[in-house]
Formats: structure tokens, sequence, C-alpha cells
């Protein structure tokens, strides 16, 4: 239970105040537990930043967009797009993202938590569902770059006209980038072999 308390004390204390400003003392008032507690828990301000990065950004959730449903469309990349938009969209996950990343690019503490979660949870889980092996995970780094390049152009710095597109239009231009990243065949895509 106090793992759970702490976690949602950091994700919302990172998501107020930013990576710099938010100290392991903070996170357990708000968590109601001693500090020692945290670094027992976490070990560090940097782990359990990629923690809380965890709940907001749930691999799974991409790995579920991946994978389908039975009332799912047809096209891999319009889920991915559409689902990674949406934790950005989301009342309860917006905020938390864009501090997060904003975090990430401006504390290099926090570029390594974000780094070591994009790359040991988020790629992994993509990766996997995508056969594994390196091929896989060039191609989801690939599917990556689209999905986080207009996230940060989007809703991060908010340049126009991509801040100001309803998101069926952006899911509609970027979504054939990423099912090509995603299923292409490797020598069209150029991937080494």
């Amino acid at each position: 239970m106090p793992r759970e308390q702490v976690l949602a004390a950091a994700t919302t204390r990172f998501a107020r105040d930013g990576y710099d400003k938010t100290t392991l003392r903070a996170i357990a008032d708000d968590a109601r537990v001693d500090a020692a507690m945290v670094v027992y828990l976490f070990g560090s301000k940097e782990k359990l930043f990629r923690e809380s990065l965890q709940l907001i950004l749930d691999p799974d959730m991409l790995v579920a967009a991946l994978a389908g449903a039975e009332d799912d469309g047809p096209d891999i990349g319009e889920r991915m797009v559409r689902t990674y938009l949406g934790l950005w969209e989301a009342p309860q996950t917006a905020a938390s993202i864009r501090a997060m990343v904003a975090s990430a690019t401006s504390h290099p503490e926090a570029n390594d938590a974000f780094r070591g979660f994009v790359q040991d949870y988020v790629l992994a889980a993509v990766s996997d569902i995508l056969g594994g092996g390196e091929q896989a995970r060039l191609r989801a780094m690939l599917a990556a770059s689209s999905l986080v390049g207009t996230a940060m152009l989007r809703y991060v710095i908010g340049v126009a006209p991509l801040s100001e597109l309803p998101t069926d239009d952006v899911v509609r231009l970027v979504a054939p980038t990423v099912t090509r990243y995603l299923t292409a065949d490797a020598a069209e895509l150029g991937l080494p072999l």
C-alpha cells in the first residue's frame, strides 16, 4: 500500500512542480510516509520519476493498440496514433505528460529516467509485439519518433497549424507514416538486415 501512495503522490508532485523542484521529502509528506520509506521503495528520485511515468504512459495501452481488438479498425498506425494522442488529451493525464516531458528535456536526471523508461518499457513492449529483435526495436523507435515529434510540436511547444488541427485530422495525417514504419517491408524502409 505505501508503494501505491508514494507513486500517486510522486506523479502529482512531478506534474505540478516538475522534476527539479520536486523533492523526495515533499513526496513523502504528500504520501504521509517517512522519507526513508520513499528511498527504501524506489532508491532515488530518478527511479521514482521513471516509475511515475509508467502510470501515465502505460506501455500496455500502446501494446493493446498494436494488437487491436475485435472492434478496432484494421490500421495499426491509426490505432497507435489515436491511443497516443488520447493520452496527451485525456484530462487525467495531459498535464502530467506535459510536465514530465518538459522535465525530461530540461534536467539531465529526468532525461536519463525518461530515456530508460522509453527503452526499457515502451520500446521493449512494442518491439516484442512486433516479433522482437533489432529490426522490431528500430521499427518501434521510428514510429516513436513520429509520435513524440507530433506531441512535442502539438502539445508542448504548441506550433500552429499542428496544434490547432482537430485530433481526427492529426490521426489521419500521421497514421500512414506510423503504419509504414511498423509494417513495411524491411528493404523498402532501408532497414539494416
